[in-house]
């Protein structure tokens, strides 16, 4: 069953047009030509504050080249062919440490549909019991304009009255570094180089168990607090993602300064 406490990652920043996107995503080829993804189906869309169930930028393998492509936010496997509206599960985010435990997720995983979704950065709000829930940005540290690269898994089904194929994929989280773990427990699978997007994309179906241990927590990120507008999906604009000074911590009330306050006040009446 999937654990509440495991979810995160649940809105994400891209903003950026189309080409920016796919020329942040260029690489090395084999034959050490620079070149850009291929970009294919229906147009990204910028957005500062996407949900799941709604559209993102997925970048994958196809024999060895990369190419990109929107897909639903919300993994669906290829065996489902009923209407999008009856898939109920909550599969946006995927638990890194039980990936090959649920069929779900392992039989994406071991056919080498892997992924990476990129993104100028993600929000998160804090986890913590009692604690106020303030929304903060969280992207690469050091350079804001830098894309956050988060390791995922995709599939496609056809589904029954619809010609078009269906692409969906899920991003993995694992447990947070001590950069935001302050904030959340869980944080995205983040990639950080070349090397490690080569492994991932690339690396087939045979060496897939292989490629676990770059499903780890990193302390390549930094996070800022940002307005409570960005609590409504409706609210789009680039200020979903700025800046916004943190909020001061409620004095809390003893005892002593309660019934201090009392006496003050009993005085002054």
């Amino acid at each position: 069953e999937y654990k509440s406490y495991l979810r995160m990652c649940g809105r994400l920043a891209c903003g950026l047009e189309q080409d920016d996107l796919i020329s942040k995503c260029q690489y090395t080829t084999k034959d050490g030509k620079t070149t850009t993804p291929k970009w294919e189906g229906r147009s990204h869309v910028p957005r500062y504050n996407i949900p799941p169930t709604t559209q993102i930028p997925v970048l994958f393998s196809r024999v060895g080249d990369r190419v990109m492509r929107s897909m639903r936010w919300g993994l669906i496997p290829s065996s489902f062919k009923k209407s999008v509206k009856q898939f109920t599960l909550t599969t946006h985010n995927c638990c890194a440490e039980t990936l090959l435990e649920r069929p779900l997720y392992a039989s994406c995983f071991k056919r080498g549909q892997r992924c990476i979704i990129p993104a100028e950065g993600f929000y998160e709000w804090n986890s913590k019991k009692g604690a106020e829930k303030i929304p903060h940005f969280v992207h690469v540290k050091g350079d804001e304009k830098k894309m956050l690269l988060m390791a995922g898994l995709y599939d496609r089904c056809n589904l029954d009255n619809e010609e078009d194929t269906l692409f969906s994929a899920s991003i993995i989280t694992v447990a947070a570094s001590e950069s935001m773990s302050w904030l959340h427990h869980r944080m995205p699978a983040i990639l950080e180089t070349e090397e490690e997007i080569q492994q991932w994309l690339h690396a087939g179906v045979l060496s897939s168990t292989s490629l676990l241990p770059l499903l780890c927590p990193r302390i390549c990120v930094s996070l800022y607090p940002v307005s409570k507008i960005v609590n409504s999906v409706s609210t789009q604009g680039a200020d979903c993602k700025k800046k916004v000074e943190a909020p001061k911590k409620r004095k809390s009330l003893t005892l002593e300064s309660f019934f201090t306050k009392k006496k003050l006040k009993q005085e002054t009446e």
